[in-house]
């Protein structure tokens, strides 16, 4: 039996339970509060779907460690989770990324022309500024004690491919465009979001980049310039809005995918 674990339910977790019940999948639910026991989980499979990723990592881990297989990994949740170490992993495997510099606390830089600096752990377009001046740089910095942030240089206009990647496919894909006035592009901000089609190459720079993470499945972000660069992977990723734009039941192709993985 495939298990999904959570701590707040949303739509995504809604239309898991409902495409197990179409397909006459059998899906077991486990609720992740404030407490987590290490033992007492059968050897199974678990798709990991927490809001927290804190919590997400160590409810994998667990699971793991009682002989289970989790989905995603504790390994790709966590590095996922931390772009900077996403971005060495995605170079690693030789992807395209965005040129990109570390910043630990109140860094001496040098701002020429226009940057993004952002949280090394994020989402949603969260704790993201663009920044024009060495001073703004500086002062954004100072704002936030003991994060570390990343210092990248801007491609194109933030629009952006989200391809979502189960296995060794890519089985859907949008095209997202900031709002006018804005320069990030989740659907979450309102960013205009439209079917796109996977070529070639955007398949083989998602699925290397979902592999680059250990992820099985993952939401691969890869921007859209003179050429295409992988931003982050995504390893609890949302799909809401991608099922919506482009008519593809992610969820139902994600629990076939997981009882697949039960019966191998």
């Amino acid at each position: 039996m495939v298990t999904l674990v959570y701590d707040v339910v949303r739509e995504e977790e809604k239309a898991l339970i409902r495409a197990a019940e179409r397909i006459g999948m059998s899906l077991k639910t486990v609720r992740i509060g404030d407490v987590v026991d290490i033992d007492g989980w059968e050897p199974d499979v678990y798709l990991i779907r927490t809001l927290s990723h804190n919590k997400g990592i160590i409810a994998a881990a667990v699971v793991e460690g009682n002989g289970g297989i989790a989905v995603n990994s504790a390994h790709a949740i966590a590095t996922s989770w931390n772009k900077a170490v996403t971005l060495a992993m995605l170079k690693n495997g030789g992807l395209p990324v965005p040129k990109t510099q570390v910043l630990f606390g109140d860094s001496d830089v040098e701002i020429k022309g226009r940057a993004i600096i952002k949280v090394a752990s994020g989402s949603w377009g969260r704790k993201v500024a663009l920044v024009t001046s060495t001073e703004e740089a500086k002062l954004l910095l100072k704002s936030a004690e003991n994060e570390v942030f990343l210092l990248q240089e801007v491609i194109g206009t933030g629009e952006d491919i989200r391809v979502f990647v189960i296995g060794e496919r890519a089985v859907a894909a949008m095209r997202r465009i900031p709002p006018q006035g804005d320069w990030r592009s989740n659907a979450a901000r309102g960013g205009v979001t439209l079917p796109q089609k996977i070529d070639g190459e955007l398949e083989e720079l998602a699925v290397k980049a979902a592999k680059s993470v250990g992820a099985f499945y993952a939401g691969v972000d890869i921007l859209v310039g003179d050429r295409l660069y992988v931003n982050e992977v995504n390893g609890i990723p949302e799909f809401k809005a991608l099922m919506k734009t482009t008519g593809v039941d992610v969820a139902r192709l994600l629990l076939e995918a997981l009882e697949r993985v039960r019966k191998a």
